[in-house]
């Protein structure tokens, strides 16, 4: 119970895992990655294109796979509420 319990947080909190252990860094020690004023979820979306733009120009694929595999998770989530909200009013 414990290991699916840990399994599901895990899988919720990839994508801001990623973002602040992988992309942020990178763009921070790029002398990138600083919007001041902005909520979490507008520095991730600046930090992932911040860093996608400076993996292209360094032609460093690790990172631009890295920002690749981010983006997709980030879709398969938005898809994945998308299919639950559309569910409910089905539903109701």
């Amino acid at each position: 119970m414990l290991l699916i319990a840990f399994i599901i947080v895990f899988i919720f909190t990839l994508p801001m895992t990623l973002w602040l252990f992988g992309i942020r860094r990178y763009c921070i020690k790029n002398g990138k990655g600083y919007t001041p004023g902005a909520g979490w979820e507008t520095t991730m979306w600046i930090d992932w294109q911040e860093a996608t733009e400076i993996a292209v120009a360094r032609g460093d694929r690790g990172m631009l796979f890295f920002c690749r595999m981010y983006l997709l998770i980030q879709l398969v989530y938005t898809l994945c509420v998308f299919i639950a909200f559309v569910g409910q009013l089905v539903r109701s």
